[in-house]
């Protein structure tokens, strides 16, 4: 008997103290929000993950990405050439195989913001959950309460940093991304000529 209240009692304390260093969603959001608006920049390598539904098909992209405050851009070199660039509120993608520049605006949410800056969008306007914590990392779902996009989210955090690892969502069609960043730098200088791209000649715009 006293064997068993001995081991009771180590349990109870077992799981007060995981209690206590258990990271809440809040706490967590503070981390995310305090580390990005630190940055005066962001560079890391990117590897895109996308399933389209309506072809059942799974392609993957790498490349890198690179953003400071107001404009960003991610070029892929695999498995083609792409090239994303947000400024201003416009975004352009361009594809090397289908020789295609497709223009359009973003979202006035979107406007000026990374796939990690959205996260920070939806968290509001989310029921939010910590999903598991392994080691730093800790990943997280969020469903929006209304959204005519997206349906799903999910990230991998460094609840020590804030810093987001990983973050993938699902649309009302089906489709998921997901992007993983690694290589990571912050506030370090991006060279201008990552800003400065001309599109080769005979490439068509289209304007959405």
């Amino acid at each position: 008997m006293k064997i068993d209240k001995l081991l009771l009692m180590l349990m109870l304390i077992l799981f007060s103290i995981t209690g206590l260093s258990a990271i809440t969603a809040d706490a967590l959001y503070l981390k995310i929000t305090s580390m990005y608006g630190s940055l005066s920049s962001f560079q890391a390598s990117v590897k895109q993950d996308n399933f389209f539904a309506s072809i059942d098909k799974d392609i993957s992209y790498q490349g890198n990405i690179y953003f400071t405050r107001g404009r960003m851009v991610i070029k892929y070199d695999k498995p083609n050439t792409q090239r994303l660039i947000i400024s201003g509120g416009k975004v352009d993608l361009y594809d090397a195989q289908s020789k295609t520049v497709l223009r359009s605006r973003m979202r006035p949410e979107f406007g000026k913001m990374n796939p990690v800056e959205i996260l920070q969008v939806y968290w509001k306007k989310s029921i939010v959950r910590i999903l598991s914590t392994k080691g730093n990392i800790t990943e997280v779902s969020l469903k929006p309460f209304e959204d005519p996009m997206i349906v799903s989210m999910k990230a991998n955090i460094n609840h020590k940093t804030g810093m987001v690892q990983s973050l993938g969502y699902t649309d009302a069609s089906g489709n998921r991304v997901t992007y993983s960043f690694s290589n990571i730098k912050t506030n370090a200088k991006i060279p201008e000529s990552i800003w400065k791209f001309s599109y080769p000649k005979g490439v068509q715009v289209v304007e959405q």
